[in-house]
């Protein structure tokens, strides 16, 4: 079809004055400060990383943290209920002591809380779900093995309106793996969305796929299934993304069909290049050491689905720069086929521990950390620029369904120290300190206009109680809702009648 060269003009000037609009009405945020490691060294649990996990519901915001779950009020951040994860588990049915890296969602189709985690053996994994909107609970639950004899390691959640997708990663013993590596392979569980959520949960009629390694390299490290809450979606098939597990340089891109009900299909897997990139490496801080570890190239967060595209971000090293950067994607939600790729880089900082959020208006938000050498303090907080900072950026969806950013970034939450460190001050060459492993943006049930992102960042060292000889950097999480802006009425019918016609070429390009 030819269009009308006046009439394009017309509908891309308009796209331009609606980005134009909506960017000079900035995104705001406001916020407040979630669990420490001294508030779980006080339930008895003292771990590093904290796994960083939460999500909010309709009138609350859950926080997991590798030792507690934290049950806040989501308009003033108040405390309703802090416990161990293990009484956490307790009551929800499963007992024993976990083992951590929890997972949660707020499912909007249902109003219920879902969450996961390592049983009492971290070859098992616990899914427990709330019986209403009140993440206090009641909460029922369930188990199943993930890798027989090892570790169903770093269990992922995702889910739509049919199915619930949980991806292991499986290890064992390097006599039992290939040497030296000790990586068996990937898993991907597939369960009925009805059989968790409709009485006392099963995992029944769950779908079991396995990615042996190294003879299957296709299905991807860290397997996230998509998170898609579109309610009027029916489909019954769950999409699937993970970086490649020989390369770590691609994705991998796949469906399941069939997930409302006992044996899904899965489909064959699509790699899907991306934009070269080097492995990930340390972060720097302002006392000139280099060993925040920045995890590596998985998708750490969740995969989300929204108006037909997948959207994902993760940390590269982009090639021939020493920095490390959060890289989002967006994908074509049937076929995988890259729309866009962007990175959330620059000024001699290293940027890492992303996650991202889109609503059905094509607006999104990414949260990140942030450090570098940097000592100058050019924003005024009293505090030096390459302090570990807790970071958002704002985005709106273009006539491509690529991402572009709306405003400046948003400083959340700045470390007030710039030494975080292992466990002692005297930092051995080979000390690198965990950072995060998770972090979340999700979306307000109740106004998906509404963004709330949780993050790490580090407070003053401390002498935690029973550890009278050691000091140790602590962590501490934050928590912020971020507000998107509403158009007004007569430039988002404009912006429609606009984009609906620049969106007919979709394009492939670097953002930076």
């Amino acid at each position: 079809m030819k269009l009308n060269q006046t009439f394009l003009r017309s509908a891309l000037a308009t796209a331009a004055a609606f980005a134009c609009a909506t960017s000079a009405q900035a995104a705001t945020f406001r916020g407040f400060d979630g669990t420490s490691l001294l508030d779980n060294v006080t339930l008895g649990n003292a771990f590093r990383p904290p796994d960083t996990m939460g999500a909010v519901g309709t009138t609350q915001f859950l926080e997991s943290t590798n030792g507690s779950y934290t049950v806040y009020d989501k308009l003033s951040g108040a405390v309703q209920q802090r416990i161990s994860f293990g009484q956490f588990w307790t009551n929800a049915g499963q007992g024993g002591a976990p083992n951590g890296d929890q997972r949660i969602l707020f499912d909007h189709h249902t109003n219920r809380w879902i969450s996961i985690g390592f049983s009492d053996s971290v070859s098992d994994i616990n899914i427990a779900v709330s019986d209403t909107s009140n993440a206090m609970g009641p909460w029922k639950s369930t188990k199943f093995t993930g890798f027989a004899g090892g570790t169903a390691d770093y269990p992922t959640l995702g889910m739509d309106k049919n199915g619930v997708y949980i991806g292991t990663g499986n290890f064992k013993t390097e006599a039992d793996c290939p040497p030296g590596f000790g990586y068996c392979g990937a898993s991907l569980f597939v369960i009925p969305k009805s059989d968790l959520f409709g009485g006392a949960p099963t995992t029944a009629n769950m779908s079991k796929f396995d990615s042996l390694y190294p003879a299957v390299l296709d299905r991807g490290f860290a397997i996230q299934g998509a998170v898609n809450w579109d309610k009027t979606n029916n489909s019954n098939t769950g999409k699937f993304l993970g970086v490649n597990v020989d390369t770590f340089k691609d994705y991998n891109f796949y469906k399941v069909n069939g997930v409302n009900a006992a044996g899904a299909t899965q489909t064959a897997s699509v790699s899907v290049g991306v934009a070269a990139y080097d492995y990930t490496k340390p972060a720097r801080q302002p006392d000139g050491t280099r060993v925040v570890d920045t995890l590596d190239e998985r998708i750490s967060s969740n995969v989300v689905e929204s108006n037909g595209k997948l959207y994902a971000v993760h940390t590269v090293t982009p090639t021939g720069t020493d920095h490390t950067a959060v890289r989002w994607s967006v994908l074509n939600a049937n076929t995988g086929a890259v729309i866009e790729e962007g990175d959330i880089s620059g000024g001699g900082f290293d940027y890492f521990q992303g996650s991202i959020a889109v609503n059905e208006y094509g607006q999104a938000v990414i949260g990140f950390n942030r450090s570098g050498f940097q000592q100058t303090d050019l924003n005024n907080d009293g505090l030096s620029d390459g302090n570990i900072t807790f970071m958002a950026r704002a985005f709106e969806t273009d006539g491509g369904g690529g991402l572009d950013q709306s405003g400046a970034d948003m400083l959340l939450k700045a470390s007030s120290i710039g030494d975080y460190h292992c466990s002692t001050r005297t930092v051995p060459v080979d000390c690198r300190q965990r950072w995060g492993d998770y972090s979340a943006v999700s979306l307000d049930p109740t106004n998906h206009r509404s963004f709330y992102a949780i993050g790490e960042y580090s407070k003053e060292w401390a002498v935690l109680p029973g550890f009278t000889t050691t000091e140790r950097a602590t962590w501490n999480t934050y928590i912020a809702e971020i507000s998107m802006p509403v158009p007004e009425p007569e430039t988002y019918a404009l912006m429609l009648a606009g984009l609906a016609l620049v969106g007919i070429a979709s394009r492939r390009h670097r953002k930076v």
